[in-house]
């Protein structure tokens, strides 16, 4: 009878220990887990970040007080990731390099088509700004993309599309001259509009 009961008692310690070590096994990969996600978010993003924004909404405001957002430019044709229809301009801000990129799409879109009504197919602004220290690694280049309201377009993930965005510089970096500028519309044989009248 005590051979059984020490049986019976070793059984249930066994399993009982069993269900402990499962159960603190458990509790242990939660804790992992709520590690793991903590330090995630910690994670400083390296486009979209507060300060990021703050900057696309004042830049935006200063491309539609000075000439930048409306004067017309040399319409041409490209291709992905901007508009099947294109134009650039450049000038400054603040003092400071800038490059605007107006991207047209829609349906049978032609230069015609967005000559008579660039408001209509007007898809998005892409914008880079040089700013002093901002980023050495990349020529101080700040990428932006707007939507025609001057709202931000997002990527993938919800990360808004402004301050040091990968896509841009990683197309970019392929640019000659190492200034991660592609020479304007020269395979379309369009020069690029360069605006003089800036607000300083």
């Amino acid at each position: 009878m005590k051979k059984v009961l020490l049986s019976l008692a070793s059984a249930l310690l066994i399993l009982t220990s069993s269900s402990f070590a499962d159960s603190m096994q458990k509790d242990t990969d939660k804790m992992m887990n709520i590690n793991s996600m903590e330090k995630m978010t910690k994670v400083k993003k390296s486009f979209g970040t507060k300060e990021d924004i703050i900057y696309a909404k004042y830049l935006w405001e200063k491309l539609e007080t000075s000439t930048l957002n409306s004067t017309p430019a040399t319409l041409y044709l490209g291709g992905p990731p901007h508009g099947k229809v294109r134009e650039v301009l450049e000038g400054k801000i603040d003092n400071q390099r800038v490059i605007v990129k107006r991207n047209y799409g829609g349906k049978d879109i032609s230069i015609n088509k967005v000559k008579n009504n660039r408001a209509k197919y007007l898809k998005a602004v892409t914008v880079m700004i040089q700013r002093k220290n901002y980023d050495p690694k990349n020529n101080d280049w700040f990428w932006i993309k707007y939507k025609a309201d001057g709202t931000l377009h997002m990527a993938a993930n919800k990360t808004k599309l402004v301050g040091k965005v990968k896509g841009c510089i990683s197309c970019h970096s392929s640019a000659s001259g190492n200034d991660l500028v592609f020479i304007h519309n020269k395979d379309a044989n369009a020069e690029i509009t360069l605006v003089n009248e800036m607000m300083k």
